[in-house]
């Protein structure tokens, strides 16, 4: 697992120093930059699969680095240790090279330094929430239905008493459509009212009217534990998702059809414009927008049709502006106000044909 590790971690070196010396590759297609690239990489890592995962995954880093218009001369490979390959119908049984048994055992091609393959068969923990999804679509990848995209991440490696131990995680892509099919709550909503969600770094504000506007209810779901910079990223998102869940299942409650939502992608755009212009330059603040809200808005728009409510993106200018003005005539907080103003724009959006 470690020599695959890090043999694939020397192709991402060779490819982005490659780019470094031709900067006109990074305005390759990821088709045609799979192509041109993949042959100077054989002589390190002998497995086109392998091979593709971690070119799509430095394409992907370059396309980004252009689109925030960081200069590729500077970028530099953090400290990951991981190999990852596509999924794959038919006879690969969803994927040739990192290929799920069963919920407890997974088998992994490994590639030693000398450049010799062999299969290993390894123990994994797939948390009891998950099971049912994961024998579905180990089920739906045996009868050739679909396949899955898989990669190998290396936490932690040493050398005990006897010989050298590895520790880390195997991460299975599952299509969308299966997870809303397995995992879904609730098969029908149980009104037609309009929720507006405002998202912050410490709070989620959530704010449900119906069709003509009348606030019906208002509640506040925190994330204070979840945000703090001492807790580890895995858990953070473990704390927020526990939250996220919570408030679907109180507004599938109130009766809600419709959540609206600020635009992730504006968001994006205004965070990356503040850290660059040096406002709003707290690195705890940064550091919190960066990791966070958007995320979290993406994460309530992947989850609310498991409570069968759908959601629309507003566009979050001046939300929080309005929304205090507004508070005061309504008895709220500025982000409960905030949330109002969210749910305003929501009707809005719905009655435009």
């Amino acid at each position: 697992m470690l020599s695959t590790a890090w043999l694939s971690k020397l192709v991402a070196h060779r490819v982005l120093g490659l780019v470094k010396v031709n900067p006109l590759l990074s305005d390759l297609s990821e088709y045609k930059f799979l192509e041109v690239m993949r042959g100077k990489c054989y002589d390190i890592l002998p497995n086109r699969r392998y091979v593709d995962g971690i070119l799509k995954l430095v394409h992907s880093t370059l396309k980004s680095a252009k689109t925030l218009r960081v200069d590729i001369e500077k970028l530099e490979l953090k400290q990951w240790l991981l190999f990852q390959s596509d999924g794959e119908r038919g006879y690969a049984r969803g994927n040739l090279n990192i290929r799920l048994l069963d919920t407890y055992h997974v088998r992994i091609l490994a590639i030693g330094y000398d450049r010799k393959t062999r299969y290993v068969e390894l123990e994994i923990n797939t948390p009891k929430g998950w099971r049912k999804l994961v024998e579905t679509l180990i089920d739906r990848a045996s009868k050739g239905v679909i396949g899955y995209p898989a990669r190998v991440v290396v936490k932690n490696y040493g050398i005990g008493k006897n010989n050298l131990h590895v520790q880390g995680e195997v991460q299975v892509m599952i299509p969308y459509e299966l997870y809303l099919e397995v995992m879904k709550r609730y098969s029908k909503p149980r009104g037609n009212n309009i929720a507006g969600v405002d998202v912050n770094v410490k709070r989620l504000d959530a704010v449900v009217i119906n069709k003509y506007g009348n606030l019906i209810s208002y509640r506040t779901f925190w994330l204070k534990d979840a945000t703090f910079m001492g807790v580890k990223r895995k858990r953070s998102w473990s704390l927020i998702g526990e939250e996220i869940h919570a408030l679907l299942k109180w507004l599938y409650s109130q009766g809600v059809l419709v959540i609206g939502l600020e635009n992730p992608e504006i968001i994006g755009y205004l965070r990356y414009y503040w850290i660059r212009n040096g406002e709003r330059k707290g690195g705890k603040w940064n550091w919190k927008v960066s990791m966070f809200r958007s995320s979290i808005i993406e994460r309530i728009a992947w989850k609310a049709p498991l409570y069968s409510i759908k959601t629309v993106y507003v566009n979050p200018r001046n939300t929080s502006k309005e929304g205090e003005k507004i508070s005061k005539k309504l008895g709220l907080d500025k982000h409960l106000g905030s949330a109002y103003v969210i749910a305003k724009r929501t009707i809005k959006n719905l009655e435009r044909p």
